[in-house]
This record gives C-alpha cells, structure tokens and sequence, in this order.
C-alpha cells in the first residue's frame, strides 16, 4: 500500500492519514497500546476502490518497544484465547 498499489485489487487509488496531525488523540484514537502507559501512533492507508487498509507505526521506534513488550506469533500456531 505504501508504494500506492493495493495488494488486494491492484487499484492507484491509494489514500493516506500519514500526514494527519493528532492523530493518537485525547482518547488513543489510531493507536494501538504497547503497555499499560503508552501506545503507538498508526498511518493508515486505505483502498478507494475495495476499501482495503493497512496501518503501519508512524514512528518506527515503536517497533523495539512492541518487540520487547508483546510475544511472537509462532509460524503455523493460531492461539485463541
């Protein structure tokens, strides 16, 4: 999605909150919670024609965070809970 291309129907009709400000919000709209006291920040990018979407972390330093706070998804495992 980020090179403009939708994975799903091939459309360009590509769009993007990337450059919306505010986005985390007074009640952590668009973030997902890393720990208890923080969340990260999503860009998201959505389809025009099918309406597909993808979120990508704003700031990719968040990437380190999640790696250490959430487990890995095992290949092959689905975990229900």
């Amino acid at each position: 999605m980020k090179s403009g291309i939708c994975p799903k129907c091939q459309s360009r009709e590509i769009y993007s909150g990337r450059k919306i400000k505010n986005k985390s919000g007074n009640h952590f709209n668009n973030t997902i919670p890393v720990t208890v006291w923080s969340h990260a920040t999503l860009d998201n990018y959505v389809c025009g024609r099918c309406g597909y979407m993808e979120s990508y972390l704003a700031k990719t330093k968040e990437l380190e965070k999640i790696k250490q706070k959430w487990p890995q998804v095992e290949k092959g495992v689905e975990q229900m809970e």
